[in-house]
Order: structure tokens, then sequence, then C-alpha cells
């Protein structure tokens, strides 16, 4: 009996053990199952980004911009969609505020004065009727007013910059003008509204006219910064706070500029520079001006197979029809109307001509004047860049291969030749439009720097090829040609450097100043001017710096024949966007990727790029013949791993958006119709 009570009892102890075995390895596998299956729901979904909110419209809008604020009751959307300015509590998904800045009145307004304008031009100039329908004048009309609407500030600081013109009688007797005119429009004066915005209810806090002759305001830290260059040799920059409206000028003094001295550019008096825009020439008004091969790649590549088919037909018929319009052109010009030639005489009396070259002959004794020079941010103060050409060298080069021996053209165009037939095309009218040669500028230049507190120039000297000056941390670079000379704060002078090519582009950071040009990125120490390291690269874009010391750099696929023959066109070439993560200190590629797109926001874990393709409004384009086969408009976002480069995921709108802004795990798009966030969760 005793020998069947312990047997019994070590049957219970095993049961209870594997009882207890089988409820912890239960729990366990409960535990990996939900931990699996989140990893699975985390993976392909959690971790893509998806519809968050939305706001919509009905009309089509081309402007806009937005960007996100962290508050106490969560993340908050400020934006400017077209005419709305307007926030939204992201949390709660409601609307906090919205304001209409473009009204149907003001559209009206616009429109009834246009109207007026037109019926002068036909009864004193014999022009004839804007031939435009009067839904798509209208829907024009409203998206310029809106188009004339920029959003500045940050976080809960709103500032909206507007155009108006301004009778010249109610402008302070300084500002206005004393010639008397016939003409209504001449007795207006353009100026700058800024209104600033109480972030709490929509409501303007304070409004100012600017009425200095600015084209535009730019954003420079906490304030809105203005610069006019006057006639008497001042450059006025202004500067208004954008905490409390408050506004300070500074004034630098050059000798006096002559009557309608041409602004200057950025890059100084770039003779060279600027490249074509058009794309394919579908539309016989299009043509006569030179094509950009890569907006032609793009758009043949995304239109659709019919459209590619068709493509050499409609190159043919479009060409065939601008040369009819070109020849009419003549005509008229020779048989002009009354009413047209005194139109032109009193154009010409009003505008006399000026034979516009490099080289100022009014000044022979090679000074620069208040006209050659330009206001360069730098930190809180400006440098004052003034460049001016005195000896001219530009230098004419062939940018194309020679036509095929054998044109594919002189057969049959098929399925097999096809885009050897529209290349032909193309390339051709790129020649007869002035597009297969390329001016490089060998001109000498004399270039002074001058800080505006400093009471004379910091640095004067003579360099070869169009000037360009960048304001960097804690250096200045002057680029011009194929050499660089890098100064300090104070524009001393501290070494020099040749490179291979042109300069595109420089930043400085930790010690190095990076300098990249068409075809090579170089690592400088910016203390001496040694290299450090070099990257080949042709089409080198930007570079973004992490807080672990690594760089990524926006470059593309091309290669040293893409320089040499930049105008020559090619349908199927696809140039890729490439992102190289490099370290800064040795210059060593880590990874290399082509995600689809440049980057154009890095912070931590997040880096994200995204491109667009808009073949125009859908709207619009149902009454133009060529608009089905030009391919569906998108915008795709990508977010790239930093750690080696892979596509963590890709977003596709199957939209064009007007912007795209980033905060970290959260992305705010304004579309033509529409405002969108996208959100997803990051671990």
């Amino acid at each position: 009996m005793e020998a069947a009570v312990h047997i019994g009892g070590k049957f219970a102890a095993e049961r209870e053990y594997w009882r207890k075995v089988g409820l912890v390895s239960g729990a366990v596998g409960s535990v990996l199952a939900c931990v699996f299956g989140f990893w699975i729901w985390y993976a392909w979904i959690g971790s893509q980004p998806h519809d968050y909110f939305r706001v919509r419209w009905d009309a089509i809008s081309h402007s806009g911009a937005s960007w996100i604020v962290d508050g106490p009751d969560g993340k908050q959307l400020l934006f400017l969609h077209g005419g709305t300015l307007a926030r939204y509590n992201l949390k709660t998904k409601q609307k906090v505020w919205s304001l209409d800045l473009v009204t149907q009145q003001q559209v009206a307004d616009a429109l009834k004065a246009e109207d007026e304008a037109n019926t002068r031009s036909q009864h004193e100039d014999g022009e004839n009727p804007d031939p435009r329908p009067g839904r798509i004048r209208e829907k024009e009309t409203r998206i310029g007013l809106e188009s004339e609407l920029s959003l500045h500030g940050s976080g809960t600081t709103i500032w909206v910059a507007k155009p108006k013109a301004v009778p010249v009688d109610q402008m302070a007797s300084a500002n206005a003008s004393d010639d008397n005119s016939d003409n209504p429009l001449d007795n207006f004066r353009q100026v700058i509204e800024l209104t600033h915005y109480d972030w709490s209810t929509g409501n303007v806090l304070q409004q100012i006219t600017v009425t200095n002759n600015f084209n535009a305001f730019t954003d420079h830290g906490d304030e809105l910064v203005g610069i006019e260059a006057r006639t008497n040799g001042a450059q006025i920059v202004t500067h208004i706070s954008m905490n409390d409206g408050t506004m300070r000028t500074e004034e630098f003094f050059g000798p006096p500029a002559p009557e309608a001295a041409p602004a200057t550019q950025f890059a100084g008096n770039d003779r060279a520079s600027g490249g074509p825009q058009d794309g394919l020439p579908l539309s016989p008004r299009q043509g006569g001006q030179p094509l950009n091969p890569a907006k032609v790649a793009e758009q043949a590549q995304n239109m659709t197979l019919p459209g590619r088919i068709a493509l050499p037909a409609l190159i043919a018929s479009s060409e065939h029809n601008r040369q009819i319009i070109e020849e009419a052109k003549r005509d008229d010009n020779q048989d002009q109307s009354p009413q047209k030639r005194r139109a032109a005489r009193r154009s010409a009396s009003q505008h006399p001509a000026s034979q516009q070259s490099g080289l100022d002959e009014s000044d022979d004794d090679g000074s620069i004047r208040s006209r050659d020079y330009t206001m360069v941010p730098d930190g809180d103060n400006f440098i004052a860049f003034g460049t001016r050409m005195i000896k001219e060298n530009l230098v004419e080069r062939d940018a194309m291969r020679a036509p095929p021996k054998h044109s594919a053209l002189d057969g049959d165009v098929n399925m097999a030749n096809e885009t050897e037939a529209v290349n032909e095309q193309l390339n051709e009218i790129q020649r007869n439009n002035g597009g297969g040669t390329v001016m490089e500028d060998q001109s000498t230049y004399k270039v002074v720097i001058r800080r505006t507190t400093s009471p004379e120039p910091d640095w004067t000297g003579e360099v070869i090829g169009t000037p360009q000056f960048y304001a960097l941390n804690t250096l200045n670079v002057l680029a011009a040609g194929k050499t660089i000379t890098v100064f300090d704060k104070t524009n001393k002078k501290l070494w020099q450097a040749s490179l291979s090519y042109g300069v595109t582009g420089s930043e400085e950071t930790n010690g190095t100043l990076y300098v990249f040009d068409q075809a090579v990125l170089t690592a400088f120490d910016e203390s001496n001017g040694n290299v450090r390291w070099r990257i080949p690269s042709v089409g080198v874009d930007s570079l973004f710096f992490d807080d672990n010391g690594m760089i990524y750099i926006n470059t593309t696929s091309g290669n040293p024949d893409d320089i040499k023959y930049s105008r020559q066109i090619d349908i199927t070439k696809s140039t890729q966007a490439i992102v190289m993560k490099v370290d800064s200190t040795k210059g060593t590629i880590l990874w290399r990727s082509t995600p689809g797109a440049f980057i154009s926001y890095v912070s931590g874990k997040f880096i994200y790029g995204y491109r667009v393709y808009d073949p125009g409004d859908e709207e619009d384009n149902a009454d133009d013949a060529t608009s089905a086969i030009m391919g569906t408009a998108f915008l795709k976002i990508y977010r790239i791993n930093p750690d080696n480069g892979h596509l963590l995921w890709e977003h596709d709108e199957g939209r064009a958006a007007v912007d795209v802004e980033f905060d970290k795990n959260t992305i705010s798009i304004v579309l033509k119709k529409e405002v969108e966030v996208l959100h997803f969760i990051s671990l």
C-alpha cells in the first residue's frame, strides 16, 4: 500500500510539472506570436506612410507652402494653399481658423482692369482681342493673384507678403514719380504689403507697406530682408523683425550708377549662364528656343506607348506649323497696320534700344560701380560683392555630336527605328534653334569684396571666368572659372587652388571646405588648402551632414561625355539620381544608392527624397491633342535607410505636388487641389 501511494504521488508531481511547463511554453509562444505579429504589422503597415489628414478644394491652385509645429495641444499644421491661409490641429483633425486671401471680388477687379487695358491696346495699337475662353481667363487670373502670395516665418510666427499697386498720389512725395503719363497704369507704383497674422486666431496683428523697390523679401533667421539698389550709388538693406515688425535699414554707398543700370546677378555678370528650359516641341508656339535634354528625356520616358509611337509624326507636324507661324509673323512685320507702326515708334522713343555688352563703354577706368555690386548675406551682416568685366572673352564650343551620316528619316519609320528617328528630329531642331553650342566665359573680371562695416574694400583683384561668391560659416570663397580663392571672415586671402572644371557649389563644416565642380568633389583643409580627399562624380548637386561626421551626397550617374555634349538629346538616356554616404574624415564611400530622387531631408534616422512629374492640369489638357500621350502626373516620396542606403519604402501620390515638407515621421504635402498629411510609426 505504501508503494502504491508513493507511485501515485510521483505521477501527480510529474503532472504538475508538465502542466507548468505547458503554461510557460504557451505563454512564451503567445508572446512570440504577438511579437512576430506586431513585427509583420509594423513592417507592412505601421512603418508605411498612410493618409492621416487631408482637406480638399474644388479649384486648382499652383502655389502654396506649409510647416508643422509641435505644441502643447499636439502637432499643428499651418499652410498656404493658393489663396487660403489656414491652421489645423492634427491631433483632433479640426480647423482652428482659415482665411481667404484671394477673393472672388479681387479676381473680378483684376479681370476688369485687364479688360480695360486690352481695350486701350486694341484702340491705340491695333492689338487683337484676348482669345482665351472666359473660364480660362478667370482661372489664370486667380492663379496669378495666388502665386503673388508668399508665406514667411516658422513655428508660431506667420507673415504673408503680397505685391500691391498703389496710386502714386497716395505715396510719400519722396517715392512719388514726377512724370505725368497718359497711361493710367503709370500712375500706380508697385509696393509690397507684409501682413503679420496671430497664431491663435488668424487675426491681423500688423500690416506694413514697404515702398522700396524690392522684387521680393527673403527669410534670414528671424528677419525678412529686402535689398534695393538706388541710382545715387546706395545699396539699401531693409530688415524687418518677424517677431514684432520693427524695421531697420543699412546703407552701403558706392559710386553713382547710370540711369537704367541693369541688376547685378548673384554670381557676378554672368554672360554665359542660364540653360535651355524647353521640353518636347509638341506645340508650334513653343518652338524656336533651345531644348533642355534632361526635360525632353523625362517627358518622352513618361509618355504612353501610343504617344511614343506617334512622337515622330507629332514633332514633324509641330515643327511644320511653327515654320508657318514664323513665316506669317515675318509677313505681318512687313505689312503692319498704322496703329502698330505708331505703337512701335512710341515704344522705341520711350525705351531706346541699347547694345548690351559685358563691357560698359561709358566707363573706361575699370572701376566697380554701384550697379556691379551684390549684397550677399553673411550671418547677421552682408558682404558687398562687386564684379565688372574688363576684358571680354566668350569662347563658343560645340556641345553636340555630329549628325549621323545615314538618316533614319530617309526610310520608313517603324517600331525598330522610332527612337533613332525621334532623336535625330530633336537634335536637328536643337541645332536649328541655336542650341548646338555653349558659351564658356573666359573673360577677365575685376572683383571687389567689402564688408558693409568696412570703409575701404577688403580685397580687390582680377579673375578669369564668371565670379561667384560663397559666404560660409568661417570662410568666404571666391570661385571663377577653374580657380577658387579662400578668405577668412575679414576677407583676408588665405590660399588658392585649381580645379578640373567650373565650380558648381561649396560647403564648409568642422575644419573642412568641400568644393564640387562639374565632375569632382574635393575636400580641402580649410587652414592651408591641402587636399584631404577627392571623389570623382559628375553632377554633384548638394551635400547633407549628420551629427556623426557623415556626408550624404546628391550626385548623378553621368559621365564626362555628358559635360562635353551637354546639349545632345537622347530620349532613352536616363541619368539616375545617386545618393552616396561618405566618411568625412577619409572620403571613404560607405554605400551608394539609387533611390529614384535626390534626398532633401536628413535628420537622424529619417532621410527622404522626392520627385515630381507634372504634365499640366488635367482640366486644361482636355482641350490639348497631346495631353493624352504625356503620361500621368506623380509625386514619389522615398525613405532611405541611413545604415545601408536601402529603400525602406516608396510612396506614390499619383498627383503633382506644389510643396513637400518633412518633420521626422510626418510629411505635409500641398497638392493642386488638396493639402495632405502623411504619418507612420517609427521605432
